[in-house]
């Protein structure tokens, strides 16, 4: 069957390939904000999509109410999620949710969203599995692959086992309770019969954070990517 196309389709379609090349020139390259109103969150989401996708950290800034206390809110917070028409932050070190102008579900009703990408560039590296003898020793190798200048964040993306105690339910809590919120984003901790599993895609920062309080007697990585994010 073949698709017959006016002159105005056509036109539509060639805009949309212009706009995608241009977002793809400023963003990686002029770092540009990019400003939403409460009414158009789908595309507010779409963008932090795009943004997060790429790797890079992702600031807003937000202006609107608590949609409990009816309270102005104006402030920055780092985005790690969206889906839907809500956004998934971290504010004060603590998360919170984000939604449109009538948002009643969310925590916070947005009038005016500012999104700010963090860095201009991001250089990947592929490391083949480290072992060490505690958290300390794997960073340290981590950061040892880099070479880089002017760096603003480095994420990992891959599994780390931890030989460790055991973690009863409580050990569990009183752990997580120490680690700062902001830090664990994209960390997927699974607590096992003597020790526990890191995974996902999260700052290096926060496993520099979790290895303050785990004692490991050996620590082993799968094949790990890591993000280095320059300005």
């Amino acid at each position: 069957m073949k698709i017959k196309l006016n002159a105005i389709e056509i036109l539509v379609i060639v805009a949309i390939l212009i706009t995608l090349s241009a977002f793809t020139y400023k963003f990686l390259f002029h770092n540009e904000k990019y400003v939403f109103s409460g009414d158009e969150m789908y595309k507010c989401v779409w963008m932090c999509n795009k943004i997060l996708g790429q790797g890079f950290p992702l600031n807003a800034t937000v202006i609107g109410i608590w949609t409990k206390s009816k309270e102005k809110f104006n402030g920055t917070v780092e985005i790690y999620s969206a889906r839907g028409g809500t956004l998934y932050a971290i504010y004060n070190n603590s998360p919170i949710t984000i939604g449109g102008r009538l948002a009643y579900k969310e925590d916070v009703a947005a009038e005016k969203i500012i999104l700010k990408p963090i860095g201009k560039k991001i250089d990947i590296y592929e490391l083949e599995p480290i072992e060490g003898k505690d958290l300390r020793e794997v960073i340290n190798k981590i950061e040892n692959s880099i070479n880089e200048s002017n760096i603003l964040a480095v994420k990992i993306s891959g599994t780390i086992g931890i030989n460790s105690k055991t973690y009863k339910p409580a050990d569990q809590i009183e752990l997580l309770n120490k680690v700062y919120i902001e830090s664990l984003k994209g960390m997927r901790i699974q607590f096992l019969d003597n020790g526990l599993i890191v995974s996902g895609t999260y700052y290096l920062k926060g496993l520099k954070e979790l290895s303050k309080y785990v004692n490991a007697s050996k620590v082993v990585t799968n094949r790990l990517k890591i993000y280095v994010i320059t300005n």
